[in-house]
Order: C-alpha cells, then structure tokens, then sequence
C-alpha cells in the first residue's frame, strides 16, 4: 500500500511537469478593475496580481494571478475578462465574487465512540482584510477547551510574512486500547499561548528558503478523576511546562481552483520542547509531510498524502494518538506511540457546482500505523481502510456543508462517519 501511494505521487508529478507554459507576451495591461467583491478590499486583491497598470503580461502571469486570487480562500467564484482597448493595449476586469466567511461555527464530526463538537464563531475575513478570526469550543471524547485565534495574512505585512497567534485553555484526554477495548487513559488540564512566523520573504511560484518559526508555551496536568471512576491503567500524576520552539520549511504549491486542488506541497520540521522545570524533561520531534493534487478536469481530482513524524517525549500526553482524521474508521488510541505514518490515496468527483449548491462524492484508502520503535513500524502490517464519501455543500456560504463517509477497516465496525 505505500509502495504503490509513492508510486502514484510519482506518476503526478511526471505528468505535471509536461504541462508548462511558454509565458509568452500577450500585451500591456492600460486599465484595471474589479468587480462583485462586496467585501474583500480592492487592494487585497490588487496584490495577488503579478503585474500592475503599464506592465506587461503573459498568459502564464494571468492565470498565476488568478491562482492567487483564488488561494486567498474566501471566493465562490474568480474569473476574468480582457478587452482591448488599442493594438496590444488591454484592460482586464477581475470578477472576485466573495463568499460569506462571517460564520458561526456549528460542527460535528465522528460516530458514537469517537466524536467531536465545535460551537463558536469565526471570521476568516475579518474587516474584508483576509484576517481570520475565531473564538471556538471544542466538546468530545478526547477534547473539552476553548480557543481564541488570529492570523494576519501576507497581503498586510513584509515580503509576504504571515503572523498568527493562539490561546488555548481545557481538558484533554487520551485512551489507548487493547483488542478493540479500551486499557490504559490519560486525563490532563491543560493550556497553551502559542505564535508562529510564516514564511518571511516567501514568494508563491519561486522558491526561497525561508523557514515558518513557531513557539509553543503550555501546561499538562493530569487528573485521573475526569476519567470518572472508569475500570482503565492510568499513570500517576504529573505536571509538565514546555516551552516548545520548531522550524518548518516547505517547497511547492498547492493552487485552489474553485474549491478543488492542483499541486504538490512537502515540508519538514524540527521541534524541542525546553523543560521548565526538573518534571518536564527536553525532548525533541521532527515531521515530515507530503501532497500531491492533480485535477484532471473540472470533475475528477486525484490526490495522495504521506505523513510521518517521531517524538523523544514518553509522558502519555505528549506521544501521537491516531484517530478517524488519519485512518478513516479507527478509534481514537488504537494506534499511538511515539512515532507514527498515515497516507492517503483519493480521487474525488464533482458532479454539481453552482453559487448555491454542490455535489461532491470520494473513494480513497487510508493506511497508518504508530509504535514506539519508529523503524519495527514499517516492519509489521498497517492498518488499511476503503471508504467512500458524500459531500453537500453551498460555495457561496462555505462553512454550510454536511458529507457522511462509510468506511471498511478490518476488525472494526465504525463504519459510519459524519461531518456537519
């Protein structure tokens, strides 16, 4: 199952790199307008475009620019006109028709034995500036806590830099299991401030090296009395402080397209967790993902996912629980460890898509395993998982969708999965 999500990622990208275009000059652009978006401000906008009043341009520049305007992530629709004003002389009309981005968060997603509940409100359009906002509780089996966040996007700030900020306060807890039945738990209290820098001086089609920094300031302390008296190990309490600093660096982009993907993304990350005090021993982490998106047309997308990563820390709150997000159809703890992989292979079809209603429908495969022994873990056999999906949804009103996933995993009967 690896050998052959490696293989299919390979095939994409020999298919891709025949698809390049020559960026021939078109002519210059004399005029500039952009219309249908009620909420987005101009400028936002004018800045994703690769050339400006007087430049000029090329297919290729174009259709990069509507990329970008499309990556921003808050439009139904982004399209374009050219009109020719004298020989060679050309003004372009940019139609940016914005989605409703102010939402309440209503969210569900899971079955009866591995849920979660998200109630809050967000704005991922904040002032029509691009700056995402919200305020989220989050209620489950192995999360119970609040959240504020911000992020300011690289259309505000220097050389394309992305800054974001969290705070976070509340219950987590963690089960593992043994034959389908639950045997050991972790319960902690827990909050967390964090920030990241991303991509200082990045430009989206050329790379530069430039890392994402983030830092991670956060408490566990477990109480085995939120388990509720329930017939579970547990290990003894502790408390733990971290000051947790990572770098990230990633090549390649993935383009929005309406709703669907095209491009490929790999990035690797290394982590240290700085103990505060003489219970909290320094650890360190390193990750490693990868995804490949190919649309074939305005109804099929093809896709595959790789995702890895390992951790020197051995507290039971700090170690990777894999869950239903990874292999559709496990539980929650039915593979942990220290190290972990999951992947994935999909193609996805759009059947309908209009400003008011779309139809999606998947058919992918999961495949993961966690352990310790980050080696001995590809040495034994993942768990894998057929599924299908059914997915509705309004693009102008994004956050309004509900898709259920049925699912095929040997030795479990969650077959069953909602998101709403």
């Amino acid at each position: 199952m690896i050998k052959t999500a490696f293989l299919f990622f390979f095939c994409l990208i020999t298919l891709d790199i025949y698809c390049q275009d020559s960026g021939e000059i078109v002519g210059s652009i004399d005029s500039i307008q952009i219309k249908k978006n009620w909420r987005t401000k101009d400028q936002i906008i004018l800045q994703e475009l690769l050339f400006k009043k007087g430049d000029a341009f090329s297919e290729e520049s174009l259709q990069k620019s509507i990329s970008r305007i499309w990556n921003i992530g808050n439009f139904a629709k982004v399209d374009y006109t050219l009109d020719t004003l004298v020989a060679g002389s050309y003004m372009i009309t940019i139609i940016a028709k914005d989605a409703f981005t102010l939402l309440p968060i209503f969210s569900f997603h899971g079955n009866r034995n591995d849920y979660q509940l998200g109630l809050g409100v967000k704005d991922n359009n904040f002032l029509g500036r691009n700056i995402s906002l919200d305020l989220v509780g989050n209620f489950g089996t192995t999360r119970n806590d609040y959240q504020l966040g911000i992020s300011l996007p690289r259309q505000l700030l220097y050389k394309n830099m992305v800054l974001s900020f969290n705070a976070s306060k509340g219950i987590g807890k963690n089960y593992t299991y043994e034959n389908n039945l639950k045997n050991s738990a972790v319960a902690f209290h827990k909050w967390n401030i964090s920030g990241s820098i991303g991509n200082p001086y990045h430009t989206d089609y050329k790379y530069t090296f430039s890392p994402n920094l983030s830092w991670n300031l956060f408490q566990h302390k477990t109480d085995s009395t939120l388990l509720k008296d329930e017939e579970v190990i547990h290990p003894d309490n502790y408390k733990i402080s971290y000051l947790s600093l990572s770098v990230n660096e990633s090549i390649g982009l993935i383009n929005r397209i309406r709703h669907q993907k095209n491009g490929y993304s790999a990035s690797v990350g290394f982590g240290v967790g700085i103990g505060l005090d003489k219970n909290s021993p320094t650890y360190t982490g390193v990750g490693f993902n990868v995804a490949y998106y190919k649309l074939l047309n305005r109804i099929i997308e093809l896709s595959a996912k790789f995702s890895t990563g390992y951790t020197t820390a051995t507290k039971s709150s700090l170690i990777y629980y894999l869950g239903p997000g990874n292999i559709r159809g496990l539980l929650t703890g039915q593979e942990y460890g220290q190290g972990y992989y999951s992947g994935l292979v999909s193609a996805g079809f759009t059947y309908v898509y209009r400003d008011w209603f779309a139809l999606e429908h998947s058919v992918y495969s999961n495949f993961g395993k966690a352990g310790d022994n980050y080696f001995n873990m590809y040495r034994s056999v993942p768990r894998v998982s057929l599924g299908t999906g059914i997915k509705i949804w309004i693009p102008l009103i994004p956050w309004l969708e509900a898709s259920v996933h049925f699912s095929w995993l040997k030795g479990n009967n969650n077959w069953f999965y909602l998101s709403i």
